[in-house]
């Protein structure tokens, strides 16, 4: 954990609890491990209270479980949770994609496509791709979700991504499904360009029931 910038422009809390969420989704943390209080305190060279509120606001998150007589520990994602995260993910994203269609433009069908030709540089051959495929699958997800121009269903998705960014350090930990994904991109490329809003929330629906699916076979042995 780089501790350098901890006291930036946001409120402490939440510098912390991002921080800490971002280990988690990187693994550094592991399930099941302990977010020891005073340790944190220490690394980070401040009290307790505030790593105290960031893992309360973790713990609504569904990052952290507070265990009576031991503290703060990752939570484990059960396959029913991700399950769960997934169905969400699915209808919601599709419904962002249906309503782009309204308002997707050439210019951000390019976009889309510069995007997603970073998926095949990524995708050959290198061994540690999650950093960069988190990036760029958000930026390309984004895109559309933020030219659904509903507010509120961008809200609740960006909410959601949080514990997807975790999901999908286990899910691209190899290039194979980093190039499957371009080639689910290209797809709902080629939808968005129809303008048929029915095409683009079934082909982003397909896209995300893929992913799950291949993180599925992935866990499989965890559980």
């Amino acid at each position: 954990m780089d501790d350098t910038n901890i006291l930036e422009s946001k409120p402490l809390r939440e510098r912390i609890a991002d921080r800490l969420r971002s280990d988690i989704i990187k693994g550094t943390y592991k399930d099941g491990e302990r977010l020891v209080e005073p340790k944190l305190a220490e690394m980070l060279g401040i009290s307790r209270t505030p790593i105290r509120e960031a893992l309360r606001q973790l713990e609504n998150e569904g990052f952290v479980e507070i265990v009576p007589r031991k503290g703060a520990v990752v939570k484990e994602l059960t396959l029913k949770d991700i399950d769960d995260l997934y169905a969400i993910k699915a209808n919601l994203e599709g419904l962002a994609a249906k309503q782009a269609t309204e308002n997707i433009s050439e210019k951000d069908i390019e976009k889309l496509k510069s995007i997603n030709e970073k998926f095949f540089k990524i995708s050959s051959g290198k061994k540690n791709i999650i950093e960069e495929y988190l990036k760029y699958n958000l930026d390309f997800h984004n895109m559309f979700i933020v030219l659904s121009r509903n507010h509120k269903l961008i809200e609740i998705l960006k909410g959601l991504d949080k514990n997807f960014q975790r999901l999908k350090s286990i899910l691209v930990s190899k290039s194979d499904r980093a190039e499957e994904a371009r080639k689910e991109h290209e797809e709902i490329i080629k939808a968005f360009a129809t303008k048929d809003p029915d095409l683009a929330e079934k082909t982003v629906r397909w896209h995300i029931e893929n992913g799950w699916e291949y993180l599925r076979t992935k866990l499989k042995k965890r559980y």
